[in-house]
C-alpha cells in the first residue's frame, strides 16, 4: 500500500471520528443539529471507507455501502425537516443536486462518447 493511499484512510478514520464527537457534542448539549451532522459524518466516512479500502465484492458489501448512503441522505432530510435549520437545508439540497448531477451524467456520457453510425468510413 503506498503512503498516499494509507494516509487518506486515516484522514477517512479522522474524519469518522470527528463526526462521532460531534454526535457525542450534540448528544450532550441536546444540539439536534450537531447530532444530525455528526452521524451522517460518520456514516458516509464509513461508506467512503467500505467503498475504497475493502477489497471485496459480495453483494453484501455493495448492499452495506448503499445503505450508509441513504441513510446518511435520510438522517440529514429527517433533521431537516424536524429542525427546519437553514444549514441542514442546504445540504440536503445539496445532496440533491449532486445524486441528479450523477445520473444525468451517467445517463448522457455513453450518448456522448458513441461514435455516430459511418463513422470512420469513407
Amino acid at each position: 500500500m503506498d503512503a498516499r493511499r494509507l494516509y487518506s484512510g486515516w484522514f477517512l478514520l479522522a474524519w469518522a471520528i470527528l463526526g462521532f464527537m460531534a454526535f457525542l457534542s450534540g448528544f450532550v448539549s441536546g444540539n439536534v443539529v450537531s447530532m444530525v451532522i455528526g452521524t451522517a459524518m460518520t456514516f458516509g466516512t464509513t461508506s467512503a471507507y467500505l467503498t475504497s479500502y475493502v477489497k471485496n465484492e459480495r453483494r453484501i458489501k455493495r448492499s452495506l455501502e448503499l445503505a450508509l448512503a441513504l441513510l446518511t441522505f435520510g438522517i440529514v432530510s429527517y433533521g431537516y425537516v424536524v429542525t427546519g435549520s437553514l444549514i441542514l437545508g442546504v445540504i440536503v439540497f445539496f445532496m440533491v443536486a449532486m445524486i441528479l448531477f450523477a445520473f444525468t451524467v451517467s445517463y448522457l456520457l455513453p450518448r456522448i462518447r458513441r461514435k455516430p453510425e459511418g463513422y470512420g468510413q469513407e
